[in-house]
């Protein structure tokens, strides 16, 4: 059995009730619902077109938004998939550090040509 908005609205009050102060948003149920096909392993199919397929159908929610508060809300979501990219590429130049120093710890040539590189860049300031 699905859940109606109010009783989701109950649920968690402090998320919605927050999304809705900050955008000035009114949620509903709403008379659309989303289906959702489960798609077939390639390994498993036989050749024939399954009459059989499972589906999901999943009710969806309103949510009315003034335009303004819409605008603002996409540009917070753009916001946060920065942030996202910005903290997975430290994350990236993080572990390619940590590998490099690895790899200078585990051999002496390698840490002499790193010294050696430091300081050329140093003298070349």
């Amino acid at each position: 059995m699905h859940k109606t908005a109010s009783e989701i609205y109950n649920e968690t009050p402090r998320d919605l009730k927050y999304f809705e102060s900050k955008f000035e948003a009114r949620i509903e149920d709403s008379r659309e619902y989303k289906q959702y096909v489960r798609r077939m392993p390639y390994a498993d199919w036989d050749g024939r077109v399954p009459f059989d397929v499972e589906v999901q159908t999943i009710p969806m929610k309103a949510i009315h938004l003034t335009t303004d508060n819409l605008e603002r809300l996409v540009r917070e979501q753009e916001h946060l998939q920065h942030l996202q990219s910005d903290a997975d590429y430290g994350k990236k130049l993080w572990n390619m550090l940590r590998e490099d120093e690895r790899v200078r710890d585990r051999n002496p040539a390698v840490a002499k040509a790193y010294r050696n590189y430091l300081t050329l860049l140093e003298l070349a300031r």
